[in-house]
């Protein structure tokens, strides 16, 4: 379980949500889950899952799975998560957990909105659409 922002103490609510996440995180249920959301991806698309900011390659063993809401953890939708590979997601992390602001907007609201800034900027040092 990560540890609070330096000059933050968590409430033991927050705390209890904290361990409910990890133990989630962590059980076989939620391999599953990942396994079936694989699934999903591959019968809706036809290819293999990729990182949706950089279009690298997602694979169950490398690659992340980022909540875009907890409401229904343990029992999340197709549409809950997303697919990142992990230095994208460290990358979301570092910047949502930068400012109040993004944590303000809410946890779907925020990763919407930086997964396009993070796809756009990676397209465009990559050169994606010169003519």
């Amino acid at each position: 379980m990560r540890d609070p922002r330096p000059g933050l103490a968590w409430s033991r609510g927050r705390v209890a949500k904290r361990r409910a996440y990890a133990d989630w995180m962590a059980s076989a249920a939620w391999h599953r889950r990942r396994e079936s959301w694989r699934k999903q991806w591959v019968d809706a698309h036809g290819t293999e899952p990729l990182c949706v900011i950089c279009g690298g390659a997602w694979t169950l063993r490398g690659g992340d799975l980022h909540h875009r809401t907890y409401a229904r953890l343990g029992h999340e939708r197709f549409a809950d998560v997303i697919s990142l590979c992990r230095p994208c997601h460290d990358r979301l992390h570092q910047i949502m957990e930068s400012t109040p602001a993004w944590r303000k907007m809410g946890r779907r609201h925020a990763t919407d909105l930086i997964v396009t800034t993070l796809a756009v900027r990676h397209a465009t040092r990559e050169g994606v659409g010169d003519g």
